[in-house]
This record gives structure tokens, C-alpha cells and sequence, in this order.
């Protein structure tokens, strides 16, 4: 079984609402296995779980903390900028072979 101790790294999952306020009951610590992969994803894919369908969701954004440095992070605002961003390519008509 492992144990946890102050030589072993954590990650830390915060959720906050629109204000950057921390919302009690989301976050988390875990250990850090430092597998490679993009928080930022993670963290979207989070955000997405757990606003689902609720437009009036507390939840706006997701943070991966790594001794205490920001290492991945999502929010709503992302996901308007992303959608901005594939309706514009949508719109682009193809570049003349």
C-alpha cells in the first residue's frame, strides 16, 4: 500500500467559480506519478464533467497545481475562445490549390 509523505510530490486539483473564488468540495491533492500528458486537457475534460449540462454552473474553471505552480488549467472563457476560434476556421474558405 503506499503512504503518502512530505517527500513524495502532489498534484492539486483546484475548482473555482467566475469571481477565482475556490469552491469547497471539488478540489483535491493527489500523488504525483509525473506521467506525461497535458493538464490543460485534463483539466478540460474535468470542466466539461462537471458543468455538463448546468449553464448555471458555479464551476468556471479547472487548475492543476504542482508544488505550487500552475501546471494545467481550463476554464469557461477557454472554451468560448475555442469556440470563436473553430466557427472563424469554419468560415475560412480554402486556401487556391
Amino acid at each position: 500500500m503506499l503512504s503518502l509523505n512530505a517527500s513524495m510530490a502532489q498534484l492539486r486539483m483546484e475548482v473555482r467559480d467566475s469571481a477565482g473564488t475556490t469552491l469547497p468540495g471539488y478540489g483535491d491533492d493527489f500523488f504525483d506519478l509525473r506521467l506525461p500528458g497535458d493538464h490543460s486537457c485534463v483539466a478540460q475534460t474535468l470542466l466539461r464533467m462537471l458543468r455538463g449540462d448546468d449553464f448555471r454552473s458555479p464551476v468556471h474553471s479547472v487548475h492543476f497545481f504542482r508544488g505550487g505552480a500552475e501546471i494545467g488549467r481550463w476554464s469557461v472563457d477557454d472554451e468560448r475562445a475555442e469556440m470563436r476560434f473553430i466557427d472563424a476556421c469554419a468560415r475560412t474558405p480554402p486556401a487556391a490549390a
